[in-house]
Parts: structure tokens; C-alpha cells; sequence
């Protein structure tokens, strides 16, 4: 195994090999995608030029466009398929490989939505999940699992965003029993009304509310527990600081949770995060933010010392 000693080793020996087959792959389909555009304009041209008689036989070649057009689909959806599928495995891939060998990643899997909803950190329920990304892996004793998620209720009346980010599920000891909701202030996932409760929101044990003796905590938190007691020996004033100090980084409005033995914490994102982006993959800047944005789970972890309670 050659040895990466710092970003820029890990650049050169892990990213560059890759960058001309993936650049010929991304001008491959981007290519297909301009003959599929303009074989497509050009078969509609034809055929209105047919309809108003100033070219009589625009319907034929119009037709041979159409056929053009649909062999050039199926090219740009091919080739884009493949650009996608060889940036997850050798950009991502490596990425998440370097930071933690034993890492294991599953670019089209996420985590489920029973741990979504078991969570608690967004009730509102959902007619549309899914997500991308998924890797789990074992970092200072625990085990933890991520991925980005993107869930939205949408009905005839429009469409409701509740979530897109990365979510992760860490296991702790599994003699904690309770549910603990750290929501944020004001906006604490409770029903308002009895049809709330019934038909918006899933089910969440009875909750009481946690008095915290940190005022800075207060200012952007609440917190509801089911067991007051295992509350306040998973809420220390360390683990509190540690939170809002994540919060202010990131400058997000991070939520957590710890029910039946496992920590949940949602980060809000409105980009995609680790998609290609059209900078381009020799910008060296794209890739850091790939890799931090990864590694941004383990500072999280080592933060709050989800250790102590493993």
C-alpha cells in the first residue's frame, strides 16, 4: 500500500490516475447530449416546416431526425451512466477508503426509513425518500452508518420539504432504552392539533420536556425525553457545548437524537454533496470539499464523544 502522508499526496497518488478517463467519459456523454438536443430541435423544425407547406418533404427527414434523436438518448444516458458510476467508485470511493480502510460504501444505497422515522428529528410524515451515498464503517469504538436522504410530502396542493442532508445513525450502548429529542427552538416536533398527531406525523412515544441548565444550549434548543434520568446522563455540559459548537461551524441546523441505544443526527444541505460538480474534477477545491464533507461524520463523532456512550 503506498503511503499518503497529506492532501496533495492523496491527490496525486489516489485522484490523478483517473482524471483523464473520467474527463474522456464526461465529454463523452456531454457530446451525446448536445446530438440528442439538436437532432431533437432539428426534427421538430422539419416537421413544422411539413405542417406549414413550406417544405413538403420535411416529415421524411424530420423522421430520420427522430431516429437520430433517440440513438443519441440512449448514448448520453450510457455514457452518463458510466461517468456517475466511475466517479462514485474511483473519486468517492477513494475518498472514503482513504480516510477509513475498512470503510464499506454503497453508492446507491441510504439509510432506511424505518431509522429515518425511529429517529423522531422529523415527524412530518413523507411521499417521497430516497437518497444515495451510503457508508458505514467503525471510528474510536463506534459503529456508525450515513448517507444523504431527501424526504418531501407532495399532494395536489404543491410540495413540502422536510429534509434533504446527511443523516447518520451511530450505535451506542444498547442498555439505553429511552428516546431523547434535541429539536431546535421553536421548532420542536410536536403535534398542534389532534389531526396533526393522527394523519401528518409518525407515532413518537409520550415525550416530557428537559429542563437544561445551559443557557447557552437553551437559546437554540429544546429537549424532550422519555426518561429523564438516562437524559441527563447522555446530555453532559461537554457533549452540550459540543453541539453548538458544531452547529455555529457548520452554520446548520444540525438536530440529534438518542433512542433505544442509537444516536441520530441530521445535517441540513441544500447542494448535493457528493455529486460531480461542474467545476470540474481538476479543481483541487471540489475534491477537498468531498473529503471533508466525509470526514465531517467522524469530526461529529469525535466531538461529542459518542465513544463514552458506546
Amino acid at each position: 500500500m503506498e503511503t499518503v502522508k497529506d492532501f496533495e499526496s492523496f491527490y496525486t497518488i489516489k485522484i490523478q490516475p483517473f482524471l483523464n478517463e473520467l474527463d474522456n467519459e464526461q465529454h463523452s456523454a456531454y457530446n451525446w447530449k448536445k446530438f440528442t438536443l439538436y437532432t431533437g430541435a432539428g426534427a421538430f423544425l422539419c416537421f413544422l416546416l411539413y405542417f406549414i407547406k413550406i417544405f413538403p418533404s420535411g416529415h421524411i427527414l424530420a423522421i430520420g431526425m427522430l431516429l437520430m434523436c433517440i440513438i443519441g438518448v440512449f448514448f448520453w444516458t450510457r455514457y452518463n451512466d458510466r461517468y456517475l458510476d466511475d466517479f462514485k467508485e474511483k473519486i468517492i470511493g477513494q475518498i472514503i477508503s482513504f480516510i477509513n480502510p475498512s470503510a464499506k460504501y454503497k453508492p446507491m444505497g441510504f439509510v432506511s426509513k424505518k431509522e429515518y422515522k425511529a429517529s423522531g428529528l422529523y415527524r412530518r410524515r413523507f411521499s417521497h425518500f430516497d437518497g444515495d451515498d451510503y457508508w458505514q464503517s467503525v471510528y474510536n469504538g463506534v459503529t456508525f452508518h450515513c448517507s444523504e436522504i431527501v424526504a418531501r410530502y407532495e399532494d395536489v396542493a404543491g410540495t413540502e420539504n422536510i429534509f434533504k442532508g446527511l443523516f447518520f445513525v451511530a450505535n451506542l450502548n444498547n442498555t439505553f432504552r429511552a428516546g431523547t429529542y434535541i429539536w431546535l427552538k421553536g421548532r420542536a416536533q410536536l403535534p398542534a392539533s389532534l389531526a396533526d398527531e393522527q394523519y401528518r406525523m409518525f407515532s413518537l412515544p409520550h415525550v416530557q420536556r428537559l429542563k437544561i441548565d445551559h443557557e447557552g444550549f437553551n437559546d437554540m434548543y429544546t429537549v424532550y425525553t422519555t426518561s429523564a434520568e438516562e437524559a441527563s446522563m447522555i446530555l453532559s455540559y461537554n457533549m452540550m457545548d459540543h453541539m453548538l459548537a458544531i452547529k455555529n461551524k457548520l452554520n446548520k441546523d444540525i438536530v440529534f437524537s438518542f433512542v433505544a441505544g442509537k444516536c441520530y443526527i441530521a445535517v441540513p444541505f441544500n447542494e448535493n454533496l457528493l455529486e460531480p460538480s461542474e467545476k470540474g474534477l481538476r479543481d483541487k477545491e471540489v475534491i477537498k470539499n468531498y473529503f471533508y464533507t466525509i470526514l465531517l461524520v467522524y469530526n461529529i463523532i469525535k466531538k461529542l464523544e459518542l465513544n463514552r456512550l458506546a
